[in-house]
């Protein structure tokens, strides 16, 4: 009874040890950032200041002030011209600086945009190093198990060629 039991118990742990195949290999996950592209800025000038509405003078030939209708000549005050120049001068300006403005915002926004694409490689050359590194690792594991199953199969295969030479020799005595 012993001997049946304990023979069960060898025949088990034999089993256990050679039935068992190595668990996949499964890596963790990396992190995944994603970005939406920045759009380019788009320039707003209507905040430019416009120039005052004109207040002109229209005059005849005798330059006496007349209704627009009879007017041969329109007329500007000094004031009125050197408002409008200073305007003129102050629009460009803004315009100038605006449209640099523009174009430096444009180029910030094109290396963040080309920083954004430079993660989205890496992220996937992680992602390929990843998938190569868990596929030889499953590769490896797989081919250890099937040496180490080749192994005890060949030593059980001697072993019981060496038990079954015994017993014979044994029994021829």
């Amino acid at each position: 009874m012993i001997k049946n039991i304990l023979l069960i118990v060898l025949l088990g742990i034999f089993l256990l040890s050679v039935g068992c195949a190595p668990p996949k290999f499964i890596t963790k996950e990396p992190f995944q950032a994603k970005f939406e592209p920045t759009p380019p800025y788009e320039l707003d000038l209507s905040k430019i200041p416009k120039p005052d509405k004109l207040k002109p003078m229209f005059m005849n030939e005798k330059f006496e002030e007349v209704p627009i209708d009879q007017a041969k000549f329109i007329v500007l005050d000094p004031k009125e011209f050197a408002k409008i120049a200073a305007l003129i001068k102050l629009a460009k300006a803004y315009k100038n600086i605006a449209e640099e403005q523009a174009s430096l915002i444009n180029i910030r926004i094109e290396l963040i945009n080309a920083l954004k694409e430079y993660l989205a490689i890496e992220q996937a050359k992680a992602n390929e190093y990843r998938q190569l590194w868990a596929d030889s690792e499953n590769a490896y594991r797989q081919e250890r198990y099937s040496h180490k199953f080749d192994n005890l199969l060949n030593k059980g295969v001697f072993g019981a060629i060496g038990i079954g030479a015994i017993m014979a020799l044994i029994l021829a005595l």
